[in-house]
């Protein structure tokens, strides 16, 4: 659950960094007319983009354009924050983004269209006010797309912060909103106009992947807040998810090795990605889609080109090919042990990856690498998350500059 006390130490007072006052006098735009007639947008910050359009840099505040059109197997999560599970959105989009479930809506009536193109930002890192000039950019666009409300959702801890930030500028811009918080503080403390906060795993906030009647139970709690007076409204949503501490998963499909001593990381790492191979392509056929793709390389020669790196005393990578190239190693590890179908506890093929594969020993290895130089340390952050080092992976935020400040300085001047 997210809830500030079933968490660790490093991991509460990294959220309570995060606490910030509102951004300003809470802007309040009542629209006159039932849910059955709104035009609605979906806005994630799950940093989701087209395999063929740009990737979410390392610090980005910028959006992506996602056509109601879309083809769920075209999407990659080009998302920098490695600290939420990703195997629900690996499972079924709509976790994460709500397409279906809203054509569904409009398609009974529910609403009275969905948006043409909905959107996406990339959530992780950056202060609240650096999303404030796409913000409102992407308000001139709704509103010439006829949109009258937009449901906001978030998947990373820094995200709730976006979401409330967006909804703020957003709502400013005459935009009604209407947003999802992970960490019910975070909007306790900024107020945006209107939130439902979930008690569900970081990466699922909409709570069950394949689950259609839950999803559209949450989303539905969130879109009644519309009908609000007056703001700003908090609720909880009454529902947990549970995951009941012995549940069992499927058996994973293939016997790690990870112990003793590493000869070549080329030899070991290539052994071990054969092992995957055949459970990827069955994982893929299950599930029509892969979240592998986010490095212009394969997955072989992303262990070509790592493995001449470490073996051979190689070039030091570009920072941001070395976050995409283990992203996609670690969604091609995951997709493959979770190729059965079955309940996966969150959290678990991260903790497997991490403590029992060669993949998980490299990427311990490359943190240390990473930490000894202050110009390549800020990156541990997008390497490994802080359930995986159990220790803080550094308590600061980004500003519009690109530089690295306190978390808890709103920009304001």
């Amino acid at each position: 659950m997210v809830r500030l006390s079933d968490v660790s130490e490093h991991d509460r007072a990294h959220l309570e960094s995060k606490l910030l006052p509102p951004l300003g006098p809470m802007p309040w735009v009542n629209v006159e007319k039932p849910l059955s007639e709104k035009r609605i947008a979906i806005l994630t910050t799950a940093g989701l983009n087209y395999r063929n359009d740009s990737k979410f840099d390392l610090i980005d505040a910028s959006y992506r354009a996602i056509p109601r059109t879309i083809d769920s197997s075209s999407i990659l999560m080009s998302h920098s924050s490695v600290n939420f599970d990703r195997t629900g959105f690996q499972e079924d989009i709509n976790v994460v983004f709500p397409i279906d479930r809203f054509k569904e809506f409009e398609a009974r009536g529910v609403i009275g269209s969905l948006a043409d193109i909905n959107y996406s930002f990339m959530g992780g890192g950056l202060l609240p006010h650096v999303y404030e000039p796409s913000a409102r950019e992407l308000a001139q666009l709704l509103r010439a797309d006829g949109v009258d409300s937009v449901f906001v959702i978030p998947v990373c801890p820094n995200c709730s912060r976006t979401v409330c930030g967006i909804t703020y500028y957003l709502e400013s811009e005459g935009i009604q909103t209407v947003g999802i918080a992970l960490f019910r503080q975070i909007a306790e403390s900024m107020q945006p106009p209107r939130i439902l906060w979930v008690s569900f795993p970081l990466g699922r906030p909409l709570g069950k992947p394949l689950d259609s009647d839950f999803q559209v139970d949450v989303i539905e709690a969130a879109l009644k807040l519309l009908d609000a007076p007056r703001g700003p409204v908090l609720e909880d949503y009454p529902l947990d998810i549970e995951h009941p501490e012995d549940m069992e998963p499927p058996a994973c499909p293939v016997n790690f090795a990870r112990a003793g001593p590493v000869d070549t990381w080329r030899a070991r790492l290539s052994k071990e990605v054969a092992s995957l191979v055949t459970w990827y392509e069955l994982g893929l056929q299950r599930r029509g889609r892969t979240s592998v793709g986010c490095c212009d390389e394969s997955v072989t020669e992303i262990v070509e080109k790592l493995s001449d790196w470490l073996d051979d005393a190689g070039e030091f990578p570009d920072q941001e090919w070395l976050k995409f190239a283990l992203e996609d190693l670690k969604a091609f590890y995951s997709e493959a042990i979770t190729a059965k179908p079955g309940d996966y506890p969150v959290g678990y093929v991260d903790r497997l990856i991490f403590h029992e594969t060669c993949l998980g020993q490299l990427i311990a290895h490359i943190v240390d690498l990473l930490e000894v130089d202050e110009r390549t340390r800020p990156l541990v952050r997008g390497i490994a998350s802080r359930e995986q080092l159990q220790r803080s992976t550094g308590n600061w935020a980004i500003d519009e500059t690109g530089a690295m400040i306190s978390p808890t300085d709103s920009g304001d001047s």
